[in-house]
């Protein structure tokens, strides 16, 4: 029977790597835990942080348990924080022929037995940083755990307690979307300063960019610029083409801005445009 899982699992991820990144770079569904009487969505798996743990949890899970895009590991656990300590609660599954399963205790016992004290499972194995999060999402990000909420906490865990909590109310201000930039930029590009470009599309990227809350953009970086067909035309940061790009994305207002986590952000983090002057 462990042949036949282990085969199971084989075949999956021998799915996954067949599969176009586009496809497979899906987001995940996130876990649960219950913090100060409330349930919060986990955007993570803790126990996939200790590999040991991991692979013991995994050889413990039933034959046909299914996996997805948006689960590869197949499992949901539950979490609590009590007396400032993570605690693992309870692990649920699916399996093939049916929905809802529960690891038993004597299970969960036997995997988490270093772990295991007076009925409870302290996660004394994890360090690092949890994020929850509750409320609608403001920013869907189709990868992972990227998605933005409009409330997060972040609690910082070390072996096993909470040693910090930060909570964020996030949103989003409506303004001009990077994606769709690109018919502005074109025209108010002074294309009076490079003749030499008024017939050609430029191509160029950005990232890095500096914002203030009501969408104020104060810097960015710009670099990759070329011209069709690939023609590098800079690397120079300093290089008037640069400097007039620059000049041109921080003209436009507002830019769309998101509110998160105590930073303000553009999505995506980094984007290719283009510009090109209009026959007049």
């Amino acid at each position: 029977m462990q042949v036949m899982k282990e085969f199971q699992r084989f075949i999956f991820f021998i799915a996954l790597i067949l599969i176009p990144l586009s496809s497979w770079s899906s987001a995940q569904l996130g876990e649960w835990i219950f913090f100060k009487g409330e349930k919060w969505k986990l955007l993570g798996k803790p126990i996939e942080e200790d590999a040991d743990l991991a692979q013991a949890l995994n050889r413990s899970l039933p034959d046909d348990i299914c996996c997805s895009m948006a689960n590869s590991s197949g499992y949901t656990a539950t979490w609590t924080i009590e007396n400032g300590k993570l605690l693992l609660y309870r692990i649920d599954l699916e399996t093939d022929a049916k929905a809802d399963v529960r690891l038993e205790a004597k299970q969960m016992k036997q995997v988490f037995r270093s772990y295991y004290r007076k009925g409870k499972i302290h996660a004394r194995w994890f360090n690092g940083t949890l994020r929850m999060a509750k409320g609608k999402v403001i920013e869907y990000i189709h990868d992972g755990y990227l998605r933005m909420f409009e409330t997060e906490c972040i609690l910082t865990i070390q072996k096993g307690k909470v040693v910090c909590t930060q909570v964020y109310h996030n949103d989003k201000r409506e303004g001009m979307r990077l994606i769709e930039a690109h018919e502005e930029l074109s025209r108010l590009f002074p294309w009076s300063q490079f003749p030499n470009y008024k017939d050609k599309h430029i191509v160029f990227s950005v990232r890095d960019f500096k914002l203030t809350r009501d969408g104020k953009l104060l810097d960015v970086s710009v670099y990759n610029i070329y011209t069709k067909p690939d023609t590098l035309l800079t690397e120079d940061k300093q290089h008037s083409l640069i400097l007039a790009l620059k000049e041109t994305l921080k003209s436009i207002y507002p830019w769309e801005v998101i509110c998160y986590n105590g930073k303000y952000v553009m999505r995506p983090e980094s984007e290719t445009l283009s510009i090109v002057r209009k026959k007049e």
